[in-house]
């Protein structure tokens, strides 16, 4: 067993309504993150300013740097906001357990505030919308059974841990990060570039939540062309996941595939046999 089969987290719950839940109160309180890279982070034309990175050691969902050099992280199976410093030490620890969004943003702007950050711009809002969930009617995050946060931060690592040994497979993969709008985990390998020089051809690549496509968490690969394909209409079948044309340019792979294999070597194992068969089938259509 190599390296990463041993940093692979074995995923032994089959996803259910409560998983679900502890997922959305993850989502939601990732959006504390995105409020200051809306607000207090330089607007980039891709919405990077948003995006965070998780870190495997700490189990942290890190946002980008303030002017201060510091980064609003999210412990996400102990549900604590913290302000991490260049090194990493997690300072100004912040619970959501028992309190209310409104009551969080509060508190997260009066430590942005005591750390010397302008927060006259930073406001209770942003430019996209996210699954309903109780906690917007005022209710208050909680952990009821931290097992079920532990294991979707199990999800986030091990959708970190492939994407990052991808990405240094790729030269032309870009760094692998977290979205708040979908919570996916995901980067895409440039394929091609037209004539002036923008891409025109791309394969992303990821591990998704439950969404409209899937009732349940799973891992994608998507191929994006600026013309029509007609190679798509062709592709083999992949010994892992299933293609999802016509209805979507992609393949997937669910969590409760990856749960049948009885072993973390078999789950990595079937993961990466997924993204290595399906991006070779990709290139090469």
């Amino acid at each position: 067993m190599n390296t990463s089969n041993k940093e692979w987290k074995p995923l032994t719950l089959a996803f259910n309504q409560d998983l679900q839940d502890a997922l959305q109160q993850q989502h939601h309180a990732a959006q504390f993150i995105a409020l200051v890279g809306r607000h207090l982070i330089p607007q980039q034309p891709d919405d990077s300013n948003t995006n965070m990175q998780y870190l495997p050691d700490q189990g942290l969902l890190a946002g980008n740097e303030l002017i201060n050099g510091m980064r609003l992280a999210l412990q996400l199976t102990d549900l604590k906001l913290c302000f991490i410093d260049q090194v990493g030490n997690c300072k100004n620890e912040t619970s959501l357990v028992g309190k209310s969004k409104g009551q969080i943003y509060k508190e997260i702007k009066e430590k942005l505030e005591n750390l010397g950050i302008d927060v006259s711009k930073f406001k209770n809002e942003l430019h996209y919308e996210i699954p309903v969930h109780k906690l917007d009617s005022g209710s208050s995050f909680s952990i009821e059974d931290r097992a079920l946060f532990q294991e979707n931060t199990y999800y986030r690592h091990n959708a970190a841990l492939i994407m990052n040994n991808l990405v240094t497979l790729y030269p032309n993969a870009f760094p692998v990060r977290v979205w708040p709008h979908h919570f996916d985990t995901g980067t895409f390998i440039a394929v091609a570039h037209n004539e002036k020089g923008e891409l025109s051809k791309s394969i992303g690549l990821g591990w998704a939540i439950p969404d409209s496509m899937m009732n349940e968490p799973y891992y994608y690969l998507s191929f994006w062309s600026e013309k029509p394909d007609e190679g798509l209409k062709t592709l083999p079948a992949s010994k892992a996941g299933k293609w999802m044309m016509p209805d979507w340019n992609g393949a997937v792979l669910k969590h409760s595939e990856i749960q049948q294999q009885d072993s973390a070597e078999k789950q990595f194992d079937l993961v990466e046999s997924f993204f290595h068969q399906g991006i070779d089938i990709l290139m090469n259509r």
